[in-house]
């Protein structure tokens, strides 16, 4: 990630946010976490992100939605596994990046689905390599359809 734009800072906390929600975190804490002063971002081991490059708004929108909407987005996700996958046998990294995508797709649905795809894939390429990137492209691009064939 080079020059990173404020709402792709804010996908990529929205995804360790979720991440950690999914780990057993607390969300109020989450979101006290992130408004910490002392907190300090890392987009990697070198680059120190400052939270005023972050679009707090875009952050907890989509943060929130994944929350409120967890339940709903696990189902998504689970039904477009194919027959041998099982939610709770993915990674929780690929589980987080896809809520967090899904919870965006749903919220913003006039959002070109290619910038979507696009910014998660490329949070993705920090944790994970092609097949699990093409695993991920290939799952939004299913529910997305499914969204809006509704």
């Amino acid at each position: 990630m080079n020059k990173v734009l404020p709402k792709t800072l804010s996908r990529y906390l929205a995804v360790q946010a979720a991440y950690n929600l999914i780990i057993s975190s607390d969300k109020n804490e989450i979101i006290d976490n992130f408004n910490s002063k002392s907190t300090s971002i890392f987009i990697d081991f070198d680059k120190k992100i400052k939270k005023r490059n972050i679009d707090k708004g875009f952050f907890l929108k989509i943060f929130n939605n994944f929350c409120d909407k967890k339940i709903n987005i696990d189902e998504l996700i689970s039904k477009n596994l194919n027959g041998k996958w099982k939610l709770a046998r993915l990674p929780l990294v690929i589980s987080a990046i896809l809520s967090v995508a899904i919870s965006e797709i749903i919220l913003f649905p006039k959002t070109s689905i290619k910038i979507i795809v696009s910014e998660y894939l490329e949070i993705a390429e920090s944790f994970h390599n092609v097949d699990e990137i093409k695993f991920i492209n290939a799952i939004l691009d299913k529910i997305y359809k499914e969204i809006h064939d509704e």
